[in-house]
């Protein structure tokens, strides 16, 4: 799944503009670890949207996928790991926010930063339990593109639902993308519910 989206980019690209990984944070990085994007493509993938708009300054882009699990078992199981997962550091265990006011379907933010301004960055999970289906959403700055070209509303009803930023991966979300924030790569996490998606 994640080396098929560094594909799709640098068949995208303009020649020295190729990528190869999406990790980081700061200009001109894509804001994100990925961390619960699965690292294969997951046998149970129903829908696939990537975009991605090149800029001077900062580049647009938009990744969108659904998984439909094969029982309620499976999907019961991947439900309890988004319920449960934390990335834990010396200092902090920080959970994902959950949502289920502002969304068509319950959902499992991992990122939600400055929306519509020029650093927006947005991660999250939406849970369709009634389809056995899991939505995955990763942008910045392009949402517009994945609610035109989805079967899913991914859109929440007020884009500013938040008052302040939220990230898992930085020990104060506040501090828009802080270049000294290295606090999660010493954390630790267990992944493992992700297997219910192959």
């Amino acid at each position: 799944m994640y080396s098929g989206i560094i594909k799709d980019w640098n068949k995208m690209a303009t020649p020295g503009r190729e990528r190869k990984d999406l990790f980081g944070f700061g200009e001109y990085l894509y804001n994100s670890y990925l961390i619960l994007f699965p690292r294969e493509t997951p046998s149970c993938i129903k829908e696939y949207y990537f975009h991605w708009t090149p800029s001077i300054d900062v580049d647009g882009y938009a990744v969108y996928f659904t998984c439909k699990l094969e029982n309620t078992e499976k999907f019961s199981a991947f439900k309890s790991g988004l319920e449960n997962f934390e990335i834990k550091s010396s200092t902090a265990t920080r959970k994902l926010l959950y949502d289920n006011e502002h969304f068509s379907y319950p959902a499992y933010i991992i990122q939600w930063k400055e929306p519509n301004e020029k650093w927006e960055t947005l991660e999250y999970i939406l849970l369709d339990e009634e389809n056995l289906t899991a939505v995955f959403v990763y942008t910045m700055l392009e949402l517009e593109y994945i609610e035109k070209n989805s079967s899913y509303t991914v859109t929440p009803s007020d884009m500013n639902f938040l008052e302040k930023d939220f990230s898992i991966y930085l020990s104060d979300p506040s501090n828009t993308y802080d270049r000294t924030d290295n606090s999660f790569v010493d954390c630790t996490y267990d992944i493992s519910f992700l297997q219910y998606l192959m």
